[in-house]
């Protein structure tokens, strides 16, 4: 059996050329920006081979960037090229039986985590000194619902709703990281939005949150193609999570930090990479049989009560 020969490059730098003779994990530390590049040349399916039939296939089993997913199998393109009996093509996806050129060309969708202050006339309570600080979008400030129905209300007079309409995980976090350093609280809970919503900071607009299908200035309509394209949560995610968790570290060590979501998608990949560095809380779950709120979209005064119910043994109060 004769192996393949490969030159892999991760934007620009070259991290691996050689046989490749048994399965290899490369592992490659860059500072990226706007995008991640890796390029895999195959060399070795000579006529030679071809006439005993051999295999000499290479498989990239996955890609990860700050632990999580690429999805190669979905984003991987192969120009095969230079191979006795074949003509040249391009295949989709992550194998490679012949000769030719890999390439994943995916976006990395960071994030500045800016603390949106202007934003606080818009909460339920202005920031203070409290037992519980409750942080997060409409479902923690409570849309089309009273303030007696909200969850932040149902943990008890202790606890502060800061929570902000439409808001990102950047903008929640950001937040929340500026609130522990000038304000106490015993605990904070931060209830999380879809990774998709971004918080977006430019010089035309200011600071605003890009939320798919729901912002129509040319910004928004060019970062929908991005998103509709390389829309998987791990890959969206991947992006600005490391800078999460630094923030998480931070706001961990002024108060006792609890982290949870009500999108399935969200809560997967916080359970993969922020287990130890805060505590998850359950699943916030909208439950199709208790009555939503009045505009049949945010959850009504039930789901609330009993996620209340559900987490207060577990943070105390």
């Amino acid at each position: 059996m004769i192996p393949p020969r490969l030159g892999i490059a991760i934007n620009g730098t070259d991290v691996f050329d050689g046989l490749l003779e048994q399965a290899e994990s490369i592992r490659h530390e860059t500072d990226l920006r706007d995008r991640l590049i890796i390029t895999i040349h195959k060399t070795g399916k000579t006529k030679e081979v071809v006439d005993r039939q051999e295999p000499q296939e290479v498989l990239v089993e996955d890609v990860l960037l700050n632990g999580l997913s690429q999805h190669p199998d979905k984003f991987g393109t192969f120009d095969q090229e230079d191979n006795p009996y074949v003509k040249d093509q391009t295949i989709q996806g992550n194998e490679m039986s012949l000769n030719g050129s890999w390439t994943l060309d995916v976006p990395v969708f960071k994030q500045e985590f800016i603390p949106e202050l202007e934003w606080a006339q818009r909460q339920r309570d202005w920031f203070a000194d409290t037992e519980t600080a409750c942080f997060g979008c409409s479902f923690t400030q409570g849309a089309f619902l009273e303030y007696e129905q909200t969850w932040p209300y149902h943990l008890g007079s202790g606890a502060k709703n800061y929570g902000v309409g439409g808001n990102s995980i950047s903008g929640i976090v950001g937040t929340a990281h500026w609130y522990v350093q000038n304000f106490k609280c015993d605990k904070l809970v931060m209830l999380l939005p879809h990774v998709c919503r971004l918080q977006i900071n430019d010089q035309k607009t200011g600071l605003w949150t890009f939320i798919p299908f729901k912002n129509n200035n040319f910004m928004a309509k060019e970062m929908i193609k991005d998103i509709i394209m390389f829309g998987e949560p791990s890959l969206l995610f991947s992006g600005y999570c490391n800078r999460m968790k630094e923030l998480l570290v931070e706001i961990n060590q002024k108060t006792d930090l609890y982290v949870t979501s009500y999108q399935q998608d969200t809560y997967h990949v916080l359970e993969k990479t922020m287990n130890g560095v805060c505590k998850i809380l359950p699943f916030y779950d909208m439950a199709p049989e208790h009555e939503k709120a009045s505009d049949q979209e945010h959850p009504g005064p039930e789901h609330n009560r009993i996620f209340a119910n559900k987490i207060r043994p577990i943070i105390g109060g």
